[in-house]
């Protein structure tokens, strides 16, 4: 069906196509194409010269004798197209996704399409019967005790002995691979220091140094998880030869209000240690508790989503985690181009595998959006501006002006806002 304008003179037909892009059909008048012919001679006048005119000042009779006619019509057409799709745009309240693909289909009277990704329309079935039980958080003796042993670890010290490594011990090992008798390049280190128990090596490798004396040697076969970090290793069987440079005990301090002082820097009594390290060991698990409770809602949430996804949101999506990649990896010291290059690798290959991911991530933010709006959950301005400050007293005071600049003027606010409604869901939703 056909829509009219009339402030503009201009007839206009949306049509629905799939994944969520529409097709707007826009029919400018030759009334309103003289308008705007009038502003691109306007337009093209401050930038060409004519002796006898000031720029700015050419008539458009002599403009046609300088310029190409293709050309003024060119960008009469260009200004009628901009300002027909964005006045569609603004009155049919379309919320684009992406940039228009225009197709001029008639000069006379000027026709075209522009066919432009939408926010996809959300269904999501039956979610207030979704039940997902929460469990309860218990803090055992050997969960505060594990704490306790990580951090007595910095008070360890190490002897050197001539008895054989064991499991605690501290040893400094020679070692290289061997793929059919031929030295693999990335395998091979010297004086490499491991403590035995902590699994910093290979799965496997460890236990192979259990029960070497220093200067021992030991040739034994090992393979590489399938999940490795480096892709040509993964599920490789390589020999490995290896030789112990030293081998060290380990002295485990008693845990006494002393250790406690030099490691914590607070004076605190066993007792009082103990129990603050449950506190926090319990929060962790409540932390930790609460967000899988969440993932679990979120992934039946998923299976009850009705929405056709915009390509161009998919392509937006993907791109950002490779943006996330790239900025992981430049932390590291690493540059992307040769990180490529060892995986063997393209851009456009981590794109295409990252498609999927990026489709689920628009899914649970659609479907979160659909229930935030379902539930009536509302934010208020005082609950932004605690959090703002919240999250001011994380930064340094010559850092908080900028912060809250970017909270009234750049996306913080949004962020925040986006942040305390989705809390505020998850509260109604699961109780």
């Amino acid at each position: 069906m056909s829509r009219h304008i009339t402030n503009y003179q201009m007839e206009f037909e949306i049509k629905k196509l799939d994944k969520s892009e529409i097709q707007i059909t826009i029919t400018v008048s030759a009334e309103d194409m003289e308008k705007h012919r009038s502003k691109a001679i306007a337009d093209i006048t401050k930038d060409i010269k004519v002796k006898g005119f000031r720029p700015g000042h050419v008539p458009a009779h002599v403009l046609e004798e300088h310029v190409d006619k293709k050309y003024i019509e060119a960008h009469a057409q260009d200004i009628a197209i901009q300002r027909a799709y964005a006045d569609v745009v603004i009155k049919e309240n379309l919320q684009v996704v992406s940039r228009p693909k225009v197709k001029i289909e008639k000069d006379e009277p000027l026709t075209f399409t522009a066919t432009v990704a939408v926010m996809p329309e959300v269904e999501v079935k039956d979610y207030k019967s979704i039940k997902i039980k929460k469990q309860e958080v218990k803090v055992t003796e050997k969960d505060v005790e594990e704490v306790i042993n990580d951090m007595k670890r910095y008070g360890t010290t190490y002897k050197e002995v001539d008895t054989a490594a064991k499991k605690g011990d501290r040893v400094e090992v020679d070692f290289e691979g061997f793929d059919g008798g031929v030295a693999v390049e990335g395998t091979k280190s010297s004086n490499h220091p491991v403590i035995l128990g902590e699994n910093s090596l290979i799965p496997g490798f460890e236990d192979e140094i259990v029960g070497l004396k220093k200067d021992e040697k030991k040739e034994f076969n090992i393979t590489f998880p399938k999940d490795y970090g480096k892709e040509s290793f993964q599920g490789r069987k390589l020999k490995f030869k290896v030789e112990v440079k030293m081998v060290e005990e380990a002295t485990i301090p008693e845990l006494t209000d002393e250790l406690i002082e030099k490691l914590t820097g607070q004076k605190k009594t066993v007792k009082e240690f103990k129990e603050e390290v449950e506190t926090n060991v319990k929060a962790k698990k409540e932390q930790e508790s609460k967000q899988k409770h969440e993932n679990e809602y979120i992934e039946e949430l998923l299976k009850r989503c009705k929405v056709e996804i915009p390509e161009a949101l998919i392509e937006e999506e993907a791109e950002y985690i490779l943006e996330e990649m790239r900025d992981e990896i430049g932390q590291k010291g690493l540059e992307f181009a040769k990180f490529l290059e060892q995986a063997k690798t393209t851009e456009d290959d981590l794109r295409k595998k990252y498609r999927p991911e990026a489709e689920r991530r628009i899914k649970i933010r659609l479907a979160l959006q659909y229930l935030i709006k379902e539930e009536d959950v509302q934010v208020t301005e005082e609950e932004r501006q605690e959090e703002l400050e919240r999250v001011k007293s994380f930064y340094p005071e010559d850092q908080k002006k900028k912060i809250e600049e970017e909270f009234t003027k750049g996306n913080l606010g949004i962020t925040i806002a986006n942040r305390i409604a989705l809390k505020k869901l998850f509260e109604k939703v699961l109780g």
